[in-house]
């Protein structure tokens, strides 16, 4: 999945529009879609962060990483918010669900709710 974000960034600039693509299981971001050959800005492992939604703001969630890494995050309106929640969850558990198979020896089968492609 991919699309327009905004992120936090600081109490100077507040949230600024970034455009953010969610492959392999890993959610980079970049200035914006023209922008995104200059590589990205930063990036954070789904598999390990807590994904979290606000509670008084519809259109945020929270991508953390205790201690290390924060990203917080506004869709356009919940409905947006939702479709990222929705990939991001899946992500985060196909990810998960492949580990734990791949720690008990079993082969992974395929799901399709797992294809990055």
């Amino acid at each position: 999945m991919e699309g327009m974000l905004y992120k936090w960034t600081n109490y100077i600039s507040g949230w600024q529009p970034r455009w953010f693509v969610l492959d392999g299981g890993t959610l980079s971001y970049y200035d914006s879609q023209e922008d995104a050959w200059k590589g990205c800005k930063g990036s954070i492992k789904i598999s390990v962060c807590e994904i979290q939604v606000h509670s008084s703001d519809p259109t945020r969630l929270d991508l953390i990483i205790p201690g290390e890494q924060y990203f917080y995050l506004r869709a356009i309106n919940a409905a947006e918010r939702q479709k990222w929640l929705v990939a991001l969850g899946t992500a985060k558990a196909c990810l998960t669900d492949n580990r734990t198979k791949r720690e008990k020896g079993v082969e992974a089968q395929t799901d399709t709710r797992c294809n990055t492609e």
